[in-house]
């Protein structure tokens, strides 16, 4: 789908990161997967898999597409689980949500995300 208002950067993938998942910084100045709403996610990878050392494309403002862990409505906030899939954002101190939900979806599903980055509280 076209995305106009779309940044995407290139990063170095410190581990292996799989097509439409949320990812952050990570300790060497790549990137790796999200694993938790505490972390600090800066964006969803494109559709193409990354080997540990290979370039990924990070979507980081626009519209992503994100693959669900768990079902999912539209206009949910979207935080990632612990291998980086789409979930439903839970309030809690320091969590953080990557977006929102343009669709419904279950697990599995590749939905659209509207990237807002914002504290879920």
């Amino acid at each position: 789908m076209p995305n106009p208002g779309a940044f995407i950067k290139s990063f170095r993938a410190e581990a292996a990161i799989p097509g439409r998942r949320i990812v952050k910084f990570g300790a060497a100045g790549g990137i790796a997967l999200a694993a938790a709403a505490t972390d600090r996610a800066i964006g969803i990878a494109d559709q193409l898999d990354a080997t540990e050392g290979q370039m990924a494309d990070v979507i980081m403002s626009g519209s992503a597409e994100v693959q669900l862990g768990a079902t999912v409505a539209a206009g949910a906030p979207i935080a990632p689980d612990a291998s980086g899939l789409g979930i439903t954002a839970v309030a809690g101190a320091g969590n953080v949500a990557i977006g929102y939900a343009l669709q419904s979806g279950d697990a599995g599903d590749i939905i659209d995300v509207a990237l807002a980055r914002h504290s879920v509280t």
